[in-house]
């Protein structure tokens, strides 16, 4: 009986063929898992670049925002339901640029120790709706010494970004929130900030009460349980214990850079390096601005206090989850006044950077 089968010429044609076709077919599949592991990097890198610069964006585009006015100077501090006592007015809650080893500002009357914590008045200081520092930890000029233990783990060279405003929605009066009795009669003349629970007015359709907004954005160089990983976090002022303290939370975790670039008018619209006529109508040298950004500088600009913001330009670079194997990140990014290229094993991690322009809605006339 004759037995069917291959003959060894035949085995020896079909094994190498056979491997050329598993081989082939392991490649395909190797590389579409890398392709897929690639696309996962990058997209989750999109998605969470895009989670921060939507939490970022509607609180920076309402600073300046408090209640029925975006007129800060009209906010003064009162205690109890009398509000013609007043404890200070905006001008009295300011943090002032100190020089270097000068004494503390006065701290505004009528507010717990714990509402300083970040720096004198740094809670209040409501004229200063955008403030940030450029390239160091600090969160006001009066709060190098007060925030000294609160920046040391923060990212050396990122810049930090504060917010305040109103609530954008009503709030209840609380003991141990510092709030705004917002006026609709009173709202060029004066709105009540009070921190003892005690509404100066009552509640209508025409006095509202909302907690007063203060958030201050910064690099750690360490995530939530994962030490060595920067992250993007927030010192918010919030309540605990009946009293108004900062807490400091992550937003999103590798996130390695932090920059900012605030958009102010001049008065010079036509870019000929002088103002424009009739952009200085009261004539004290500071243009009355009509919302336009003419140039974007960084925090510590010198005269910053004495220009109108319109604009907030914001820059974040993230990392990917992991060092990924056989990837270099070779290139150099240049943003802002930064300019990073990876190295050594930091060039293993996948990169993206992400920037966004933000016009304050409630920029005013000087």
């Amino acid at each position: 009986m004759r037995q069917r089968g291959l003959s060894l010429i035949e085995l020896m044609v079909a094994l190498p063929i056979g491997s050329l076709l598993i081989d082939g077919a392991v490649t395909v599949y190797s590389n579409s898992r890398s392709t897929f592991a690639v696309n996962e990097a990058v997209a989750r890198l999109q998605d969470e670049a895009r989670f921060a610069l939507t939490l970022l964006e509607p609180d920076v585009a309402l600073a300046g925002y408090y209640g029925f006015t975006n007129a800060p100077e009209t906010l003064q501090l009162v205690r109890g339901t009398d509000p013609d006592v007043v404890l200070a007015p905006a001008s009295a809650m300011r943090q002032r640029p100190l020089p270097p080893l000068a004494p503390d500002p006065d701290p505004a009357p009528g507010l717990p120790a714990s509402a300083h914590d970040c720096g004198v008045n740094f809670a209040v200081d409501v004229l200063s709706p955008v403030q940030g520092s450029n390239g160091e930890f600090l969160l006001g000029p009066a709060a190098r010494t007060a925030c000294e233990p609160c920046g040391e783990g923060a990212v050396e060279g990122a810049d930090t970004l504060t917010v305040r405003r109103a609530s954008s929605a009503p709030s209840v009066a609380r003991d141990g929130r510092v709030q705004i009795m917002a006026s609709r009669l009173r709202s060029r003349t004066a709105q009540m900030l009070f921190a003892d629970g005690q509404p100066p007015a009552t509640v209508d359709d025409d006095h509202r009460v909302h907690d007063l907004v203060v958030r201050s954005y910064y690099l750690s160089r360490d995530s939530d349980d994962r030490p060595g990983v920067p992250s993007l976090r927030v010192k918010a002022l919030a309540e605990a214990g009946g009293q108004p303290v900062f807490v400091d939370s992550e937003v999103l975790s590798r996130v390695e850079d932090l920059q900012v670039q605030f958009g102010i008018d001049t008065g010079d619209y036509d870019g000929d390096g002088t103002l424009d006529p009739g952009a200085d109508a009261d004539g004290d040298g500071v243009p009355e601005t009509d919302g336009r950004a003419t140039r974007y500088v960084s925090p510590d600009f010198p005269g910053l206090d004495r220009a109108q913001v319109v604009a907030v330009r914001l820059w974040l670079r993230l990392r990917s989850e992991r060092a990924e194997p056989g990837f270099a990140d070779d290139r150099t990014y240049r943003y802002a006044d930064v300019e990073y290229t990876p190295a050594g094993a930091e060039r293993g991690f996948r990169r993206l950077l992400v920037t966004r322009t933000i016009v304050l809605r409630n920029s005013r006339t000087l």
